[in-house]
């Protein structure tokens, strides 16, 4: 016996029980209006009010949603930072050349015009623990000494032989040669009453310095490196004294040699090692404290100094294309020098680690790419590391390029919002105070505009198409709510990387694929694995739950092909065209016979809509994309989104939804057949989404998995599934045996689908005995338009081995 569920659903599918359509009045000829197949588009994380591009009485329910957040944080480079404030360089968001900035601990900002990071021709250490930055003038040897908040500035003439290698204050740095090219003074230059100064110092007797030797250093003192790895020096700069300190590093390489420098400590690290040494700045020959570097991965530890904690950040670990970098930095940490556990400051930090001559230190980072900032670390009064914002650092908008709407899920294709470009998808709801919901990630997406063009299908799926290089196939791939993801080849040839534009519907577990005359029906969940299931000689193909409809070329004719069962229902539209598209909602079916694959084809072959429950005809003003009762086209000459209302019977006038300019590429609008919004996605990644304001057909199946056995072994279930016409609400599934209820369970709604999971056991977990049950599931429409639905059958339980 058929349920009434199961009668219901037939009339929603429409071939077998509706009327016979009755020829269709020839519509008057009209200028053609090419559909830009540009997908909806809608963009992340927060709902914000009532859209102003869109008019109508869907406005009330309108959403804006802005671009989310660039994952990679915009990098704010640190040069030094002094008592007053620091020197940094913040990537601009136009590409531009970033100007170098002295930041005030006051907040005032100005710009240190000439300043390079080093003086040209020459590598160093300059400007650190100093609120005086060199800045080269252009004159031979000659460096102005110039403190940005005040603007007094010192004009320092170096000696001819000698290379400048670092700057304190208005203190410079700088080497001088022997006769076979290798260092073997270090000079320390400052003006004296308009004269330069040099202080000469020698190195250690059987040491040489390092080609680089500053690591390290404030106003008065500075870390320098020899040769010989196994010791470094402590430089008091006012004195011209050089303490030698045994490094105790496990390998004789000085070059990854690296230091800080507080008013009460000095720390050095050798990459490699696990850990760090920490001496008194008052005595750094004296006894030495070890302290443990927390490890990030493969990433390096930079370590600075803050009160008694030793901090770390890390320098990222090189990233590739197939190892892309997944968090947004190490973290930065605190460790006790007297001995303790790390505590983790920052969640993810830049490297930039620069000390503040009177304590503490200055660095970049921050939860995630919303949250980055400058930041100063220093201790509070019970000597504990605190954080304290300097200035945020407002992340850049991601780039998104593409759009799809499906069942109330949006998705959205993101180029640059996570490490790797991805569809996002989230729970987008319209009816009474719309909202949205948290975004997730889906899948991983090709890169570019034009493959990877997302379709929801309904059921919280995303289906798009990627170019295999290796195999020269384009493959259709589906990625579920749940996480998995499969890929066929729809044609077992091989085809150029061109677009990738051959997917052209999809609705639950099937898809269409193909250009020209050429389709390709896939079922992801076929028996066996997934695969083609049809193959076609027409571009008019559309999907309808687990109906195609498709014409067999015969002018004005369409029919719909049960792909459950293989039956096929023919219906003429009354016009004596070949019909090269079709799409189908519902009651509703929309024909073409100029397509989306005709370019500069005849404009005045007819299109409209019929209606599969009175057989009646609907003329449309223009082509478009098919929704619940209306048509949404894309006017790319004036730049308009228009919305057609026909429910009725007969198209209203046109409404325009918003101002929207085509783009090439990729969709930037779409319409869900599964629930009746329509969303957009601006240049900028701003996202809309709007419900339509036509009223929606009553909520209906169109399609279901519910196996009528289920063998009980450990670790099954039995999972049936059915695929709505629009979302639902307070879906639950009773089993019974004979009258008495077994089981109550909530049915899962992903998108306009519901799942139920059932192990053949009571809710205590006792097995239930083998044998015939019948279910019964009940669902509501989310959108509260017609009643609620009821489906039953049947299930036989049997114990396997």
């Amino acid at each position: 016996m058929r349920t009434r569920f199961e009668r219901t659903h037939d009339i929603a599918r429409g071939p077998a029980l509706a009327p016979a359509l009755r020829p269709a009045r020839r519509p008057a000829l009209r200028p053609a209006l090419l559909l830009a197949i540009a997908s909806l588009a809608t963009v992340p994380v927060l709902a914000a009010p009532t859209s102003a591009h869109a008019q109508g009485s869907a406005d009330a329910a309108a959403l804006t949603l802005p671009a989310p957040a660039r994952y990679v944080p915009v990098q704010d480079t640190l040069y030094a930072a002094g008592d007053t404030g620091y020197l940094h360089r913040r990537e601009t968001t136009d590409g531009s050349a970033a100007t170098y900035q002295w930041h005030g601990y006051d907040g005032t900002e100005r710009t240190v015009d000439g300043f390079t990071g080093k003086v040209p021709g020459q590598q160093g250490y300059y400007g650190a623990g100093t609120d005086v930055p060199p800045v080269p003038t252009g004159v031979s040897g000659v460096v102005e000494l110039r403190d940005p908040a005040t603007g007094a500035s010192t004009q320092l003439t170096v000696p001819e032989g000698q290379s400048t290698v670092g700057s304190f204050g208005t203190t410079v740095l700088t080497t001088s040669y022997n006769d076979v090219w290798q260092i073997d003074k270090l000079h320390i230059l400052r003006v004296r009453d308009g004269v330069t100064t040099d202080t000469v110092v020698d190195p250690p007797e059987g040491l040489r310095f390092d080609q680089y030797p500053i690591v390290a250093g404030d106003g008065t003192v500075a870390v320098v490196r020899f040769t010989r790895g196994h010791t470094i020096g402590v430089l008091d700069l006012t004195t011209g004294t050089l303490t030698p300190v045994v490094s105790r590093v496990a390998v004789d390489a000085s070059w990854n040699i690296q230091a800080a420098v507080s008013p009460t400590h000095i720390a050095w690290y050798q990459q490699g090692m696990s850990t760090a040494r920490v001496v008194r700045r008052d005595d750094p020959a004296g006894a030495q404290t070890s302290v443990a570097v927390p490890a990030s991965g493969a990433d390096i530890p930079v370590v600075g100094l803050a009160g008694d904690w030793l901090l770390t950040s890390y320098r990222p670990a090189a990233a590739t294309e197939q190892d892309p970098p997944l968090r947004n930095g190490g973290p930065l940490k605190a460790t006790p020098i007297s001995g303790g556990s790390p505590v983790t400051l920052l969640a993810a930090a830049q490297p930039d680690l620069f000390q503040i001559p009177g304590g503490g230190a200055v660095t970049v980072g921050g939860a995630d790419a919303g949250d980055w900032a400058v930041r100063r670390v220093e201790t509070g009064a019970d000597g504990a590391p605190t954080l304290r914002t300097l200035s945020e650092v407002p992340a850049r908008p991601a780039v998104l390029r593409g759009i799809a709407l499906g069942g109330g899920q949006l998705v959205t294709k993101e180029e640059d919002s996570a490490p790797r470009p991805a569809y996002l998808t989230r729970k987008v709801t319209l009816a009474g105070t719309p909202a949205a919901g948290a975004r997730s990630e889906v899948t991983t997406a090709p890169l570019g505009d034009s493959y990877g063009q997302p379709l929801a299908a309904g059921d919280g799926s995303v289906v798009h198409v990627r170019h295999d290089d290796a195999t020269q196939r384009d493959l259709l791939v589906r990625a579920t709510a749940g996480g998995t993801r499969t890929e066929v080849a729809p044609y077992d040839r091989a085809v150029p990387s061109t677009s990738g534009r051959g997917l052209r519907d999809a609705a639950g577990r099937y898809a269409v694929y193909g250009g020209g005359d050429e389709r390709a029906v896939v079922d992801f969940e076929a028996p066996g694995g997934p695969a083609v299931v049809q193959r076609l000689s027409t571009p008019a193909a559309s999907l309808w739950g687990s109906t195609l409809w498709t014409t067999d070329g015969t002018g004005g004719r369409i029919e719909a092909r049960d792909l459950a069962t293989g039956q096929v229902t023919p219906y003429t539209v009354g016009a004596s065209c070949q019909i090269r598209d079709v799409q189908a909602v519902g009651r509703w079916v929309y024909w073409d016979c100029l397509g989306q694959d005709i370019v500069g084809g005849d404009p005045t072959t007819p299109f409209g809509v019929y209606d599969l429950q009175t057989g009646a005809h609907v003329d449309l003003p223009a082509r478009g994309r098919l929704g619940d009762g209306f048509v949404v086209d894309h006017d790319t000459n004036a730049g308009l989104l228009r919305l057609t209302d026909f429910h009725t019977g007969t198209a209203a006038a046109p409404r325009t939804l918003t101002a929207l300019p085509a783009v090439p590429g990729w969709k930037n609008y779409d319409v869900d057949k599964f629930g009746g919004g329509i969303a957009w996605l601006e240049t900028n990644g701003t996202a809309h989404v709007v419900p339509s304001g036509v009223p929606a057909q009553p909520l209906t199946v169109t399609a279901a998995q519910t196996p009528a056995t289920y063998t009980r072994t450990a670790g099954t279930s039995w999972t049936p599934a059915w695929q709505l016409s629009k979302p639902a609400t307070g879906a639950t599934l009773v089993i019974k045996r004979r009258t008495k209820i077994v089981r109550t369970l909530d049915a899962r709604a992903t998108g306009a689908a519901l799942t139920a999971t059932w192990d053949g056991t009571l809710a205590d977990g006792t097995r239930v005995p083998t044998g015939t049950y019948t279910w019964e599931l009940t669902a509501a429409p989310e959108d509260g338009a017609g009643a609620a639905t009821t489906l039953t059958g049947s299930l036989t339980v049997t114990d396997g081995a």
